[in-house]
């Protein structure tokens, strides 16, 4: 018996890396004023049932929403901390694939105002299958 190729895939992963957006992200009014480029790296994990075995376009994980989550999250608000923009993009790609196992983003700041002289941050958030 021969078996549909989807049922020997385990798991289906998207990985887009480097979207630019730009934000307002800082701890000082100062740093928050202006906008500062993040680089952000997505990760969504999906079961192999989701993987598009025939070339099927309506069962392919689309990239752009990644990119579009990053871009939105980033035009919404302002924010103190990093920490608070990756988790905005993380929990807004898993309203989109809910059935997600597993969702990581890092998001990297190149202008970092601390001393010594630090070249870049990056902060990384990864939700579970239950989300919570």
């Amino acid at each position: 018996m021969i078996l549909p190729a989807t049922s020997q895939v385990k798991g289906y992963a998207l990985r887009p890396r480097g979207i630019r957006v730009h934000s307002h992200v800082g701890v000082s009014d100062s740093e928050r004023a202006q906008s500062q480029e993040l680089v952000v790296a997505v990760d969504v994990e999906l079961g192999g049932e989701r993987y598009p075995s025939m070339d099927e376009l309506d069962r392919a994980v689309d990239y752009a929403e990644s990119v579009r989550a990053a871009d939105e999250s980033a035009r919404e608000r302002a924010d103190r901390q990093l920490e608070t923009f990756a988790l905005r993009v993380a929990r807004r790609l898993v309203d989109f694939w809910p059935t997600a196992e597993r969702v990581r983003v890092a998001v990297t700041k190149a202008a970092v105002p601390v001393v010594p002289v630090t070249d870049e941050a990056t902060v990384e958030v990864t939700l579970g299958r239950a989300f919570a």
